[in-house]
């Protein structure tokens, strides 16, 4: 059972729109739903007196408007803004809240696409790939050839996202569009590492051997392999993994088909979450 939300103030009659992003609310939970899922959109638009008075006046939350009023003559950050009404209303916990600030300022000096990336690689960072692959892609096309840094930028952690869905063909010829770009030696390891998730180990064997220009590159990262290996070897998974084996191995099955449908179903449910289901 999810908990409980006490609203905050009144409904409103009349909405406030953001122009901008073309979203209308009409409560002060829906004003913080939006401060929050459009952070990296949002700018110094939203510290102004027509939102403050819509506040004040149609949600009926005088104590909340007060304290933006003086913040309307003030060098306010964005962040600061939106933070006051977030912990008003207490529609998010604390953690969220800081996380949100953080995103306004980080994004309080971006131009319109560097605020998109970001936003994209928020949802590639909460394992939203899917959907991120389809806004990378919206944002290439917008994006001028002449800004070749950003297109570079955006190929590779394009590329990153389609890892995500172990996609990993595809990835690799993402990362070599954007080395091709602008060329770096992480983007061509990640590159060779997705070329080695996609290949057989022979066939990747044989291809590194055919690209010595690569030879530095593909060495640190069977250096980065080995050392995630030896993580592997330690972790908290792999004893997990190695207990539920034991289990199969002295017959006590019945757990261990119990805990791996319900570990089954864990997945499905986060593979939707990445495929936008």
């Amino acid at each position: 059972m999810g908990r409980v939300i006490l609203c905050t103030g009144e409904y409103a009659s009349s909405p406030y729109q953001f122009e901008n992003i073309g979203v209308k609310v009409y409560s002060a939970e829906e004003l913080c739903y939006v401060l929050k899922e459009n952070a990296f959109l949002l700018d110094r638009e939203i510290v102004n007196k027509k939102l403050v008075r819509w506040i004040d006046e149609c949600l009926g939350l005088p104590e909340l408007s007060g304290a933006l009023y003086p913040l309307l003559h003030q060098k306010t950050s964005v962040g600061a803004f939106a933070g006051i009404i977030l912990h008003h209303v207490k529609f998010y916990d604390r953690e969220t809240i800081r996380s949100i600030e953080e995103i306004y300022r980080k994004s309080a000096n971006l131009n319109a696409y560097e605020k998109m990336k970001t936003r994209v690689d928020y949802m590639v960072s909460n394992g939203r790939y899917a959907m991120a692959i389809v806004e990378y892609e919206a944002l290439l096309n917008e994006l001028p050839k002449q800004s070749v840094e950003m297109n570079a930028k955006v190929l590779h952690n394009k590329a990153v996202a389609m890892c995500g869905l172990f996609l990993f063909k595809e990835a690799a010829e993402t990362f070599m569009r954007s080395y091709r770009l602008q060329p770096s030696s992480e983007t061509l390891i990640s590159y060779l590492a997705a070329k080695r998730l996609s290949m057989e180990e022979g066939d990747y064997i044989t291809f590194a051997a055919g690209v010595p220009e690569y030879y530095e590159e593909t060495l640190e990262l069977e250096k980065r392999v080995e050392e995630l290996r030896k993580l592997w070897d330690t972790s908290s998974e792999k004893a997990y993994l190695d207990m539920r084996i034991s289990w199969k191995e002295n017959a006590n099955a019945v757990k261990y088909y119990e805990e791996t449908e319900e570990k089954v179903q864990e997945l499905k449910n986060n593979y939707r979450i990445c495929v936008g289901y």
